[in-house]
Order: structure tokens, then sequence, then C-alpha cells
């Protein structure tokens, strides 16, 4: 079990590597980190799921961000694009007879999608409810082409 860690571990240093001589610079975010006792956990920026889905009228994304309250979430949306962000941090700290227990944690999601029509921002709304983030998109109008004529 360990030498599969190794494997991935190895797989992953390719990568990194393989990202930094194509940018030609260091990349700063890596994708993992290591846990306690050598556990393989997801590193701080995680990428929240999101399902999208189309309708005559609207797009509708739903993503899943459990932990967050919904001031620690920022929302971009353009005609063509939804960006999502959001910064957690926490902390925990319980004193008994014998012991002291403290927690830390902290993390970040993002994602951006291009969005498959044009939508109005303005009139766009979002809603935070268990850990579940929802937003409405109200589609515009496509504008008719226009054929032009070469001169």
């Amino acid at each position: 079990m360990v030498e599969q860690w190794d494997d991935f571990r190895r797989f992953e240093e390719m990568m990194n590597r393989m990202f930094e001589n194509f940018w030609g610079r260091p990349t700063s975010r890596r994708l993992l980190s290591s846990g306690e006792r050598g556990a393989i956990v997801p590193a701080e920026n995680r990428e929240p799921f999101i399902d999208l889905i189309e309708s005559d009228k609207e797009i509708k994304a739903t993503a899943e961000m459990p932990g967050l309250e919904k001031q620690d979430i920022n929302i971009n949306v353009t005609e063509d694009r939804l960006e999502i962000s959001a910064e957690t941090k926490h902390e925990e700290k319980k004193e008994e007879k014998d012991y002291i227990y403290r927690e830390r944690r902290s993390g970040s999601y993002y994602r951006a999608i291009s969005l498959p029509s044009p939508v109005d921002p303005d009139k766009s709304k979002a809603t935070y409810n268990n850990g579940i983030l929802e937003i409405k998109m109200p589609k515009t109008e496509v504008k008719k082409k226009t054929p032009l004529t070469i001169e």
C-alpha cells in the first residue's frame, strides 16, 4: 500500500516539474500536501463540485461548499462566465482539567466556468443553505445575427 503512495508522489513531482518547465517558473500550487502521519490530503485550494443546468430561460449552478458561512463566499458573474471563490478559517479550543485541545483549519475554494449561453449578471441571484450554493442566472436574448456584405 505504501508503494502505491510512493508511486503517486513520484507522479505528482513529475507533473509539477512539467508545469514548471512549461510556464518557466515554479508553481505555487501543489496537487497534494502531506497531512498528519504521512496521510495524503487535498491541497488547500479545492474546486467545489458544480452541477450546471440550462433551461430555456436560465442557467442554474449548484455548488457543494460545506463548512462555510455565506459571507465567506464571493461570486462574480459576467455575460459568459461564472467565478466562485471562498476563504475559510476555523479555530476550535477546549480546555478541561488535564488537557488542552486546539484545532485549526483553513482552506479556500475556487472555480471558474464558461457559461454555455449569455446571461444577465445584474438579474442573477444566489442562495446558500446547508453547504449548497445555488446561483440562478437568467439568460439574455441572443441578438439576431446580421449578415454583412463585403465591399
